[in-house]
């Protein structure tokens, strides 16, 4: 036992006796960690080791040490090579070596022997082990560049499994991420938060990030979890980008791409037969303004891009006046004749557009050997016309988007012997003003249709971040420790709330013609939201080297989120008949968030790494749900009319007021991740790599209406609860006016709860050789399970974010089930093939594959059969009496039969969708000087692609014919018909195939 103290003892005084180095745990900055071997094994010592660039240009030159180690920190990520010389030996270039922030890259160089003259260097073309504490997928170098499909980073996502991907024409970083919706994602640029947004309202929109574009990036991480406690809590992914740095040598790589739907494009998306001609054009100039001390990087981009798009919906086929029409035809004749609108254009295929650009700056001063300043800023602008938003069969003709990206960072890095310091200073800036076309939402339900405008628009949101951080390091012995804290100040303004616009709803042609129908418009004394957040994050890790090839971070995390105290009004009225208050501001319960990790380089070699953590994550509120909550406080009216409806611009009828308010038990959401990694590399730049994570997600807000009826009305005769008195109109049923609210002056009333969860479970296997040239190979395939009780998720309209079964469904939460953004399978590979020579050819393939999204077995969107308000979430009754239920749901990829029970929630599932790429890239025999060359090259995107678009998820539908009656018991009778066209594409959408062209200059 003394034995075992004194031992003790020694470590401990080892510690604080060893020489302290700065071995700096950075965001932004890499290291790597070499050795220089003999052939034999033994340690070459006093080699000249370089750093260069990619321009070949020496970044770093030291000497490996008595042990033939070297190290280098706080390296800017790319790519770089290693040249080693020794006298005696001959000289070796290392490839491909690639630095990622945050992480250590481990090489090991061996030199044979060889008696001068020496007059070659020999060139390794084998990519380097990253030996760090964080995984996660990196896209850089030739994957960065290629495939540039859509403005900004958000495609970098396309060939991976990271994230699954859209293929219905949106650009952006995906559908979901760790099994939560995509504004659960985080950016960061050079270790700064930047805004995301596109339409708040709309959760399920891929978020796009336009001002940073791929060209002047150098790399791209994709984090499922951070486990440097540096790193600001999110939900869900963490995207990390780093920006393209100057070069000593001044170039300037000029390209442009032109594509038209003329070429490639396949008529059922381009019925219009549209021209849809897009260019893109954008440059790259670098530098130096003082040689090896001061770099600038400049890039630019313009981007005009046509995308052209099927029919608004797929059956043209219809009744009207007791006989068969052509839906078009007779809602364009409807629309003029008797009412005087023209609504041709409403009812064609429409031409996409995005238009617009973008500038970027960076500046990297080393002030002196000690201390580096980086300066950089950017600003992007764009309109994009008819976009489409949400999920619903209709054309969106007359939307508009006009967006605006301004960013700014300043950072200075301080180094010393045994000390490191990193300040930064940023500012993100984010406007999106949506306006909507001039016809209003009009819905013709027993259709499946929508014509006119989104029911989400207009809208105008704008949002700003400040944020400052400092993280300081030392090293003690085996020890690097971090400190340091975190404070984000948001600005955040919002003018919109759902149903800022008019909306019909018709159950059918004739009901339209007739003017037959139901009215609602949302009216709010104060429109527009505005107010401030604080986050706050304190921080501390230490890094313990145990061994030269086992590392372990322990790590402490504080955050709090600020919400403001006094933008939530009482609602004299709603108390006075509640009790409850709307005036409660939620308040953060400051959080102490552990996070552990550790990385394990069996016998340091490279060849095994595991790596693994763990931590809590806490999230603060969207700024979404708070700005709801402001505008209802301040007063948001909801007025209908039932029957007779003057369209397209009636009056509201009954006002009733709308409410949304939080709850005295308010939680911030919380996140565990843990993770496991096995790495192996099994030679000639062949790495082999599974990981697999576990996440949850608790105190998520859920939606509950306090202002329903205690207990429901009646039944059906399946058993559903029926909160209030159901009016039929033709192939529509809603509930009359005011019938299912407890207080009859208030509308919904939506108390916002922590009650929600998420559960992801999530594994990847991965196969990559990369190399400068040759054949290069990168495919991963990834399996995950994602089951929650968080209702309409993905939808705009709050009724329908309600349980349809409030009081459960035979003692079970019908709630708890399959996520809405569930995609179990997602596989992804890349084949590169590059000649050598001085005017190389290149081939790429890239395909991929998603599962199909999930849904749940209904009624039309406005179809509201248990009376709660909303119209679209009802799950149907699997009656097994109806004839060809059990067919209808087989062909629908549905894992229920015809039992004489309600639908699981999420019970189907779209068919699984795919798609080819392919590029050709030739480098011309044409070179300026010593400087760039010209290349050529064609992408043909979506060569091979599944049909895509919106399934229609109606099981059942309303018969026009035969009225809705009431047995001698009070039971409802709903007149029910199978939907033939159940479970297949109701509007096709999906990315059309295209072929473009470009040149560039390039190194």
């Amino acid at each position: 036992m003394r034995l075992l103290h004194v031992n003790a003892l020694s470590v401990i005084v080892l510690s604080f006796v060893l020489p302290l180095t700065a071995r700096a745990q950075s965001l932004t900055g890499g290291s790597i960690r070499g050795v220089v071997l003999a052939a034999d094994g033994s340690p070459v010592s006093g080699a000249e080791v370089v750093l260069e660039t990619l321009d070949r240009r020496a970044a770093r030159t030291l000497e490996s040490d008595r042990h033939g180690a070297f190290t280098v920190s706080l390296l800017p990520p790319g790519t770089y090579s290693i040249l080693v010389e020794q006298v005696g030996f001959q000289p070796v270039r290392r490839l491909g070596v690639t630095i990622r922030a945050g992480q250590q890259t481990g090489v090991t160089i061996r030199l044979e022997r060889r008696p001068p003259p020496i007059t070659s260097v020999t060139e390794i073309d084998v990519p380097a082990t990253s030996s760090g504490l964080a995984g996660g997928r990196l896209v850089d170098g030739h994957e960065l560049r290629e495939f540039d499909y859509g403005p900004g980073l958000g495609g970098v996502s396309r060939g991976t499994t990271a994230l699954p991907f859209a293929a219905d024409g949106r650009f952006g970083l995906g559908l979901a991420g760790l099994g939560l919706t995509p504004n659960r994602t985080k950016l960061l640029v050079d270790g700064f938060p930047e805004v995301l947004i596109r339409h708040p309202g709309f959760p399920g929109e891929p978020l796009d990030a336009p001002l940073f574009a791929r060209p002047g990036l150098d790399q791209v991480q994709l984090l499922t979890t951070g486990a440097d406690a540096e790193w600001r809590s999110a939900a869900g992914p963490i995207v990390a980008a780093q920006t393209r740095r100057g070069t000593n040598a001044l170039s300037l790589l000029p390209w442009g791409r032109f594509s038209t739907a003329k070429l490639g494009t396949n008529a059922v998306l381009n019925p219009a037969d549209s021209a849809a001609s897009s260019f893109e054009v954008g440059a790259v100039l670098s530098g130096a303004i003082v040689p090896d001390t001061a770099f600038f990087s400049l890039s630019g981009e313009y981007r005009s891009i046509e995308t052209p798009s099927a029919s608004p919906w797929e059956s043209d086929a219809s009744q009207f006046d007791g006989g068969p029409v052509s839906l078009r035809q007779t809602i364009a004749a409807i629309g003029a004749d008797s009412f005087g609108t023209q609504l041709g254009s409403y009812l064609a295929p429409v031409v996409r557009t995005w238009k617009g650009g973008g500038a970027s700056g960076r500046l990297d001063w080393a002030l002196n050997a000690h201390h580096a300043l980086m300066v950089r800023a950017g600003y992007s602008q764009r309109t994009e016309t008819n976009p489409m938003l949400g999920a619903e069969v209709a054309s969106d003709q007359g939307t508009r988007l006009e967006a605006r990206d301004i960013s700014g960072a300043l950072s200075l890095t301080s180094t010393g012997e045994a000390l490191a310091n990193e300040l930064r200073f940023g500012f993100s800036s984010a406007r999106r003003a949506w306006s909507a076309a001039a016809v209003p939402t009009t819905y013709l339900v027993g259709d499946g249709i929508r014509f006119g405008a989104n029911p989400g628009l207009p809208g105008t949101f704008s949002r700003n971040g400040v944020t400052i951080s400092d993280a300081f390091q030392f090293g003690l012995g085996p020890h690097a420790f971090k400190a340091g804290l975190n404070l984000d100040f948001g600005s955040h303004e919002q003018d919109w709330f759902y149903g800022i616009g008019r909306t019909y709803l018709f159950g059918s042609l004739d009901g339209f013609a007739a003017g037959q129908g139901v009215f609602t418009e949302a009216v709010a004394t104060n429109p527009k939201a505005k107010f401030s957040t604080t986050d706050a994050g304190l921080f501390l890790e230490d890094v313990w080297s145990v061994t030269t090839s086992l590392q372990v971070l322990l790590g402490l995390r504080w955050e709090t989120q600020g919400l403001p105290a006094s933008k939530l009004a009482l609602n004299q009225p709603w108390l006075d008949a509640s009790g409850l208050r709307t005036d409660l501001s939620p308040k953060d319960h400051k959080g102490i968030a552990p996070r552990v990790g550790f990385v394990w380089n069996v016998e340091d070699r490279g060849d095994w790494i595991v790596r693994g953590n763990a931590g809590l994550f806490n999230t603060g509120m969207d700024p979404a749900t708070f700005s709801e909550a402001m505008i209802t406080a301040g007063g948001l009216t909801v007025r209908r009319t039932d029957g007779a409806v003057d369209w397209p611009a009636g009056q509201g009828g009954v006002g009733r007021q709308r409410l949304t308010f939080f709850t005295d038990n308010y939680r911030a959401p919380r996140n565990f991740k843990g993770e496991l990694e096995i790495q192996r590399n099994l030679g000639a730049g062949v790495t082999f790599d599974v990981v697999g994570g576990y996440y949850h997600a608790d105190y998520l807000l859920r939606r509950t209406d306090l202002n329903l009826v205690p207990s429901p009305l009646s039944q059906t005769t399946e058993g559903r609860p029926v909160f209030g008195k159901l009016v039929k109109r033709d192939g529509m049923i809603t509930p009359e006016a005011g019938t299912n609210r407890r207080f009859d002056d208030f509308d919904l009333a939506s108390a916002m709860v922590p009650t929600g969860y998420a559960d992801h479970y999530e594994v990847t296997a991965s196969l990559e050789r990369r190399l400068t040239r040759g054949l290069t190979v990168i495919g991963s395939y990834t399996y995950s399970r994602t089951r929650d009780n968080l209702v309409g998720q993905l939808e705009p309209d709050p009724a329908n974010q309600l349980s349809p079964f409030p009081g459960g469904l035979n003692g079970v939460d019908w709630t708890v089930g399959v996520s809405d953004v569930d995609v179990p399978h997602r596989a992804a590979a890349t084949l590169e093939y590059q000649s050598r020579g001085s005017s190389p050819i290149t081939l790429r393939a890239r395909g991929r594959m998603r599962s199909g999204l999930p849904f749940t077995p209904t009624f039309r969107r406005g179809v509201d059969v248990n009376g709660d308000g909303g119209g679209g979430t009802d799950p149907a009754y699997l009656d097994a009496a109806l004839p060809s239920l059990a067919t209808a749901l087989a062909a629908a990829g549905c894992t229920q039969t015809a039992s004489n029970t309600f639908a699981e929630r999420n019970s189907c599932r779209s068919k699984a969708v795919q798609s080819l790429d392919l590029n050709l890239k030739i480098v011309l025999p044409v070179k300026l000087g010593t400087g760039p060359r010209l290349a050529f090259q064609v992408d043909a995107f979506n060569v091979v692609s599944s049909a895509v678009g919106q399934i229609d998820r109606a099981l059942v539908l309303i018969d026009p014919a035969r009225p809705l009656t009431t047995t001698g018991t009070g039971r409802v009778v709903l007149p029910l018909l199978i939907n033939p066209s159940f479970g297949t594409l109701q509007s096709r959408l999906g990315e059309p195939r295209l072929v473009r062209f470009g040149l560039s200059l390039e190194y």
